[in-house]
């Protein structure tokens, strides 16, 4: 009887065991399972920031080198070219010297095109500050230069880096082509023409403005009526010819009348459009594609 007994104990226990055994098991294989999941969890989330982070430095590396491309900036101190965030506060465009920015679009538009002597050549007139009240003879480029060079304060460099911005070759683009739609300033540019031409007209009324098929140019449309001897008229055509200002006669009619010559004129004057700058933004999905959204702002002028 105690042999029978002994033998189910044993039975019992490893009944038992068993079932713990299978317990055990059943638990490693539900841990390993939520480990697994885990796992894959985690490796997507890695991998899902990692292209987020991916991203993000492209962008920066991109603003980075436009910034050092333009030169408003300073050369960022670190190696891969990025600049931080101290560097970015203090970027003030007005406080840098030039000599800091060689190579860049700011460097090569003061340097270079300011002493272009084919836009030197046009005259500036009108501007006291471009001439020496002593004197009256222009400012070089070069007496620019070396007072902004020698400016002790922030307040002279950045005038005389306007001075030579509104003294210098440069001025002849805006002249050329303004950056805002102004028909008044137009109007005193064709009465300037007139006045040069020895010829008075009835009034200069100012034109609209007006779509134009040049992308990024627009118009402002020009009514002329000139009627004077042959001469005189012949003077404020040429004049109109030889202008900095791109006028374009669209249509014109010409009547002669003994020693009057009269000419009636559609013309248009041209300006730049304010730009406007597409701003790409990129969204970093679940499954790793970037998909971009571009929307466009306004630049200030």
């Amino acid at each position: 009887m105690a042999k029978k007994d002994n033998a189910i104990g044993k039975r019992l226990k490893i009944s038992k065991a068993q079932q713990m055994m299978l317990g055990a098991v059943a638990a490693a294989a539900l841990i390993l399972g939520v480990c697994l999941v885990f796992s894959v969890y985690f490796l997507k989330y890695i991998k899902f920031n990692s292209k987020v982070i991916s991203e993000k430095d492209k962008a920066i590396k991109g603003y980075s080198s436009a910034i050092s491309s333009i030169g408003v900036c300073k050369a960022p101190s670190a190696r891969d070219g990025v600049y931080n965030e101290s560097e970015l506060k203090s970027c003030e465009p007005n406080d840098i010297d030039l000599k800091y920015l060689s190579g860049t679009l700011r460097y090569n538009v003061i340097m270079n095109l300011s002493q272009n002597e084919a836009l030197e050549s046009v005259g500036r007139k009108g501007l006291s500050i471009c001439y020496d009240t002593s004197t009256g003879q222009k400012r070089s480029f070069e007496w620019m230069f070396e007072r902004y060079s020698n400016a002790t304060n922030d307040k002279d460099k950045e005038n005389y880096l306007q001075m030579i911005g509104m003294c210098s070759a440069l001025r002849v683009i805006p002249d050329a082509l303004p950056s805002t739609a102004n028909p008044l300033a137009l109007g005193a540019s064709l009465n300037k023409i007139f006045q040069i031409s020895e010829y008075e007209p009835d009034g200069i009324t100012p034109g609209t403005e007006d779509e134009s098929s040049i992308p990024g140019i627009g118009s402002i449309s020009v009514s002329l009526e000139i009627e004077a001897n042959t001469n005189t008229t012949m003077k404020v055509l040429d004049n109109l010819e030889k202008s900095i200002r791109e006028i374009n006669v669209k249509t014109a009619r010409i009547e002669m009348s003994g020693e009057i010559l009269k000419v009636e004129a559609s013309a248009e004057a041209f300006y730049t459009e304010p730009a406007v700058l597409n701003e790409a933004i990129e969204e970093v999905r679940g499954d790793g594609r970037v998909v971009k959204n571009t929307s466009a702002t306004e630049a200030a002028q």
